[in-house]
């Protein structure tokens, strides 16, 4: 069961967050160890495991950086640990970033190159917009994932690219 079907939410990149947070409270209440206390060992392991699970799901799910490579994986998009491929352009472009960065005297240049950045990040973000911000991912195709892939990958580099920046 993946963390979706726990809150029984639709698979998408966007989480309807009042949705979420009363599934959770539901979960949390029905299960909560601390109900069990009198129970079987059975079933306060089955309640602790199902409450851990509904907080580790929780707390992915309300975390809009963590929801977009889980919903990848779920659709099979991309696999644990995977070595994804950038496109040498791509590669090329952020090593120019770099020697930019590098290169900047002053808060200016360093300026025209986090602005440069700021430009690429919205334009790989411009062609999956539309799949991004829809709450169910069934009507994206196989084609579609595949570019919101390229885009995760992207913005992943992006955003270490940023951190070494600063």
């Amino acid at each position: 069961m993946n963390y979706f079907e726990l809150f029984g939410l639709p698979i998408g990149f966007q989480v309807d967050t009042i949705k979420l947070r009363a599934a959770f409270m539901a979960i949390q209440r029905a299960s909560h160890p601390d109900k069990f206390t009198q129970g079987s060992e059975t079933e306060q392991e089955e309640a602790l495991e199902k409450s851990a699970m509904a907080n580790k799901a929780f707390t992915l799910l309300k975390n809009p950086a963590l929801v977009l490579p889980y919903v990848l994986e779920i659709k099979g998009c991309i696999e644990a640990d995977e070595k994804y491929a950038l496109r040498p352009d791509f590669l090329m472009e952020m090593m120019e970033l770099n020697e930019a960065w590098m290169d900047a005297i002053d808060e200016t240049e360093k300026k025209m190159v986090l602005d440069k950045v700021k430009i690429i990040e919205n334009e790989i973000y411009s062609p999956i917009k539309a799949y991004l911000e829809t709450s169910s991912v069934d009507t994206i195709s196989q084609e579609g994932m595949l570019q919101i892939k390229e885009y995760y990958y992207k913005k992943k580099y992006l955003d270490r690219i940023l951190a070494d920046f600063r």
